[in-house]
């Protein structure tokens, strides 16, 4: 074989038969394919991306708005409630002076943050009536503080009825400008404040509307430079019907008007949501929606909006504006980087759609967890993680409207916790948290899976029933319930030993239009289980409101009781048994009220126990019994004065200083000083209250324990007591001459007192057969009305000088 060549050619190949190679066109053929097919499936998935964050970021403002929605009708019931409270108290009191509302409204004013300008009355006054109330209004030196400048003088045209300002309450004092009003041309509260906008149905149109339909008139006012809001109502007569029109115009008795902040207020609703707008419209009866108030300023291109109706007396809504919540990259930015990445790993295009369909269903689900988790803080207690307040009102208008709906029974239970502060201050916040725990778990095990349980804050807690049996059925639960509570609470480590604590329970059932109507009904029954003795549950009866009005009422007047000069004392003799001689005298106080005359003690002292007023009032008789006492010592009577202690005073680190500065400044002997105290005021804080027990020991005075027998006091606490005398409550003295076990039950306290080696003094002595027995039991003192009735202090001059002479008298026939 002959070799080739190097410079020759190479032979052709022979291809026939052989598989072709795909040339250069065919792969870039190809390459364009997979580039236009990735290309397409990035440009789908960017798209598809884009397209949901955009979903999620406005499902975020939907939640954002609404949440803002909610808290702002909240807020608003709130202040809607306030106006409630002014119409109901000016219904019953129709002619309270400017000086009386004042001083109401700062009290109340305490406890809730109003805002705006403050409230003004407006009194509808007979032409008959129109003299004396003028002069009684120009010599009410808190209207003159009021208006600040001059009152035009009221045309005497012959009108029927002039509408007049009579009172106020204000949160920044008024110009004098602003007291320069005309008065009984309209009937018109904002005449007194300030100026509304122009371009409004004529105030007489207005005020007509309010009485006409009895609804709240909403309007916004600006005055001394300051916008605010006024939300108006008429109050009618006491007892008045008000079925028509025409009853109503009858019956007016005035309009008032409270200002509120409705700036402040949609700020607060706002809170940390930055980038909303939220304007809130009210419609008055008769006339078009306005705007009331806005907050907030949407500069975000495409903003989105979200309108709520809120469940308020009269029409009212807002409209919440503003961007997207986006969390992280914006939607466009998102749809870019999935495209940059489809177009970089075409070759990967189908697994890359996989993994980002894998990742958008878990950022979904992280985004729903997140927003169950936030609104299941919103609506859950943190402690118990039962329901709290807001879901409660929820879930009871849900409730109510389906009892509606359905014509079935429901029912609320209001449970409070009886002592529960003393456990908290006793043994820790730590044991009061578990405590309150374990007592969320046995509400929810007593009642039924379609039944809510809920914490409403503190300790009371609310379980609504639906669909509860019309026979007796909330009391069977409520019966369950107690039981449940009072069995033995295991707080383990915490305390290291069993607690027992009891419940009290409000039931209110029927139907009602308002969840807060169904709640206030059941606390009204829960007060009057508390005050029945607890541990027991009370249903709810149309009077309990008629009690709470009057309570709120009686509240008021106690409250300027003190600095009116209203209280006053009378004085109880008290004698030595063996010898019939007086030994001392009882300050006993009472209540002369202008309007009700004299109020029992067993009326307001319970409210002053409540309402932290017995402090003041308690400090008032320690020093009105010291200067009397002084007095009556320096005409010769070397008595003794006792004074009740109550469990407010005992528990106030201030007592040790009045009973000494009392003690000084009236230059007495602490001896003839005795505080008395209840049994069962020492035995809410043994430990305690014995320190303090002998803290006033050390200044010298006498202790004696008040109603011995009725607070279940152990004879080992009763021995570290520092008492001089034991008072025997009068029930155990009624019976004593005819009962055995009466007279053997006397015999046993006065031997208790003996082996004490503390004195016994008998109450409530009132016939001779009782004295009789009391003597023979060797019983030390007594006081009754066989002896003398509570007296004044002219009374006891006159007494205390007759049992003297009487006295004399004896000793100079021996």
């Amino acid at each position: 074989m002959t070799a080739l060549p190097h410079d020759a050619p190479p032979p052709r190949e022979n291809t026939a038969g052989a598989p072709a190679r795909p040339g250069p066109r065919r792969w870039m053929l190809l390459a364009w394919a997979l580039l236009a097919i990735g290309v397409a499936g990035s440009l789908g998935g960017a798209a598809l991306w884009r397209s949901s964050a955009r979903a999620n970021a406005r499902q975020g403002f939907q939640v954002t708005a609404t949440d803002v929605s909610e808290t702002l009708e909240t807020l608003l019931l709130r202040d809607a409630d306030f106006v409630k409270t002014l119409r109901s108290v000016l219904t019953l009191q129709p002619h309270m002076s400017a000086t009386r509302f004042e001083q109401w409204f700062s009290e109340l004013s305490k406890e809730r943050r109003l805002g705006g300008l403050g409230a003004t009355v407006v009194e509808a006054v007979p032409a008959s009536e129109l003299a004396a109330f003028l002069a009684r209004r120009a010599a009410d030196p808190t209207f003159r503080t009021l208006v600040g400048g001059t009152i035009v003088p009221v045309s005497r045209g012959g009108r029927v009825r002039y509408c007049l300002l009579s009172a106020g309450g204000a949160q920044t004092p008024y110009s004098p400008a602003i007291g320069e009003i005309l008065e009984g041309d309209w009937c018109d509260p904002r005449s007194a404040i300030g100026s509304y906008p122009a371009g409004r149905s004529t105030t007489a149109n207005v005020e007509q509307a309010v009485t006409d339909s009895g609804q709240f008139v909403v309007y916004p006012v600006t005055a001394q430079g300051v916008t605010t809001v006024f939300i108006e109502a008429a109050f009618y007569r006491h007892g008045a019907a008000l079925a028509t029109v025409a009853e109503r115009r009858a019956a007016v008795g005035g309009w008032v008007a409270a200002s509120f902040d409705i700036g402040a207020l949609i700020d607060e609703a706002v809170g940390q949501h930055r980038g909303l707008g939220v304007s809130l419209y009210h419609q008055n009866p008769g006339q078009t929606a306005e705007l009331i108030g806005h907050a907030g300023v949407v500069t975000a291109k495409g903003a989105l909006s979200h309108r709520a109706a809120l469940g308020i007396d009269g029409r009212w809504w807002a409209l919440v504006r503003g961007a997207a919540v986006v969390h992280g990259l914006t939607a466009d930015t998102q749809g870019l980087l999935v495209l940059a990445i489809g177009l970089l790993l075409t070759l990967l295009v189908c697994a890359l759609v996989m993994v980002l369909a894998r990742s958008r269903e878990r950022a979904l689900t992280m985004v729903r967890e997140k927003t169950g988790q936030l609104q299941h803080q919103a609506l859950h207690d943190a402690l118990t993680g039962l329901p709290n307040r807001i879901l409660a009102l929820d879930r009871a208008q849900q409730m109510l409207a389906r009892a509606r709906r359905r014509h079935t029974a429901v029912a609320a239970l209001y449970i409070d916790l009886d002592g529960f502060k003393h456990v908290n201050d006793t043994f820790g916040h730590a044991a009061g948290d578990e405590l309150l725990r374990i007592v969320a778990d046995r509400l929810q095990a007593a009642i039924r899976d379609s039944d809510t349980a809920s914490r409403l804050g503190g300790d009371e807690f609310l379980a609504l029933l639906e669909e509860a049996p019309t026979d007796a059925g909330p009391e069977l639960i409520a019966e369950r319930v107690l039981e449940v509570l009072r069995q033995p609470y295991d707080l383990g480590d915490t305390l290291g030993r069993p607690l027992s604590i009891t419940a009290s329970i409000g039931i209110a059932s029927g139907p009602r239009l308002h969840a807060d109507e169904l709640l206030r009904d059941a606390d009204l029954a829960l007060y009057q289980a508390k005050l029945t003795g607890r541990d027991r549950f009370s249903l709810f009866e149309s009077s309990m409101q008629a009690a709470s009005d009057e309570r709120l009422t009686l509240e008021l007047d106690l409250a300027q009781a003190l600095e009116q000069e209203q209280l006053f004392l009378l004085y109880q003799p008290t004698f030595d048994l063996r010898t019939g001689s007086v030994i001392g005298v009882e300050a006993l106080i009472r209540w002369r009220q202008p309007e009700r005359g004299i109020v029992p003690p067993d009326k307001f002292i319970p409210i002053a126990e409540q309402r932290g007023m017995i402090v003041p009032i308690g400090r008032w008789v320690l020093e009105e019994a010291c200067r009397q006492l002084s007095v009556w010592h320096a005409l010769g009577y070397r008595i003794g004065m006792a004074v009740n202690v109550s469990a407010r005073q005992l528990d106030d680190d201030s007592l040790i200083d009045d009973v000494r500065r009392a003690l000084e400044d009236n230059e007495l002997e602490p001896s003839a000083l005795t505080l008395e105290i209840t049994e069962t005021a020492l035995m809410r804080d043994p430990d305690a209250t014995a320190a303090r027990l002998h803290q006033l020991k050390q200044l010298g005075v006498r202790i004696a324990i008040d109603d011995f027998g009725t607070g279940y006091s152990s004879l080992a606490y009763l021995r570290q007591f520092p008492a001089d005398a034991l008072k025997i409550d009068r029930s155990f003295i009624d019976g004593i001459a005819t009962s055995k076990a009466s007279a053997a039950l006397i015999h046993t306290l006065v031997q208790l007192g003996k082996a004490l080696e503390i004195e016994t003094l008998a109450e409530g002595i009132e016939d001779q057969a009782q004295l009789e027995t009391l003597q023979r039991e060797h019983c030390d003192h007594g006081q009754g009305f066989l002896f003398s009735r509570p007296l004044d202090v002219d009374a006891v001059e006159l007494f205390l000088s007759h049992t003297s002479s009487h006295a004399s008298a004896l000793a100079a026939s021996e």
